[in-house]
């Protein structure tokens, strides 16, 4: 099979987003297909002549153009199939922060009680401990954890509170962090995410070879990872997501709360999907090999 890897952009996300793609090209190389890899960099419109010579599309592009839906709306057009799914409506709905908190409170999912905020009065009035979020950001490059006041003179919570952004806030909740994937409409074991001591799971730590990451979440009790598993699939199937999701979790004694949803979930060998499908057998070449037979 001819597959076109379509990857990097202009996002905060190139990097990973070319790490990831370099993973997947190696694994499908090894599983006998024939791979290019596109950068985005250089546009949309070759997009169009290139796929007349290949059978089907991957995108591999985090952050807001590949998981917000912008480039998979383009990819629509195209009559080829797309691996994880053509709903990029679905995808823009799900991914941007905001709307998806909307969303969760409409319809009974529980998560972290939150506010738009526009200042750093409004960041004041809500209270602390809570979490600074812009609605378009990937991979927690905007998230920031704010203990007190003080923490809103830091020069990287200034930054975001003068962007044009849409910000919100929400309360800070501790406990386990936990992920489940939904591969093919069936949930994936809870992961659960222990980042290095004294740490949170940023930008850094998700990349970082310290952060554990550990199948059947040991920490957290079994009636919650099965509700996890329960709202990721409710998630995964209201937005009509496809292949493929992933949606994250903070736990407590007795609750889980949402925190966002995956539209493109990583794609090293070591990312967070590959390695709960790896706790029910399934390798990443396997796992390579479902996405691209349930491609539409």
């Amino acid at each position: 099979m001819k597959v076109l890897l379509i990857t990097g952009g202009n996002s905060s996300e190139r990097e990973v987003s070319l790490t990831s793609a370099k993973n997947v090209r190696s694994a499908l190389e090894e599983n006998g297909h024939v791979v290019k890899l596109y950068d985005l960099t250089g546009g949309y419109k070759p997009i169009i002549e290139l796929a007349k010579q290949y059978d089907i599309l991957f995108p591999v592009l985090h952050g807001e153009e590949g998981e917000g839906g912008i480039l998979h709306e383009f990819l629509s057009k195209i009559n080829k199939p797309i691996v994880g799914t053509r709903n990029y409506k679905g995808m823009r709905k799900a991914w941007y922060k905001i709307p998806f908190k909307h969303f969760c409170d409409e319809n009974n999912i529980k998560t972290s009680p939150w506010k738009i905020i526009k200042t750093k009065q409004d960041v004041l009035n809500f209270g602390f401990p809570c979490v600074l979020k812009a609605s378009n950001g990937g991979s927690s490059r905007e998230v920031i954890i704010l203990k007190s006041a003080n923490d809103l003179e830091n020069e990287n919570t200034k930054k975001l509170l003068n962007s044009d952004v849409d910000l919100y806030v929400e309360k800070f909740v501790e406990g386990p962090e936990i992920t489940v994937g939904v591969l093919n409409n069936k949930a994936l074991p809870v992961l659960e995410i222990v980042p290095p001591a004294g740490s949170w799971f940023n930008y850094e730590n998700k990349y970082s070879p310290e952060t554990k990451e550990i199948p059947f979440a040991p920490s957290v009790p079994k009636h919650l990872q099965e509700k996890s598993q329960e709202v990721a699939l409710k998630i995964h199937r209201h937005f009509n997501l496809g292949t493929y999701s992933r949606t994250d979790f903070m736990t407590t004694k007795d609750k889980v709360y949402v925190l966002e949803i995956n539209t493109i979930p990583g794609l090293t060998s070591e990312s967070l999907m590959p390695k709960a499908a790896k706790a029910v057998g399934i390798s990443f070449n396997e796992f390579l090999e479902t996405l691209l037979k349930s491609s539409t």
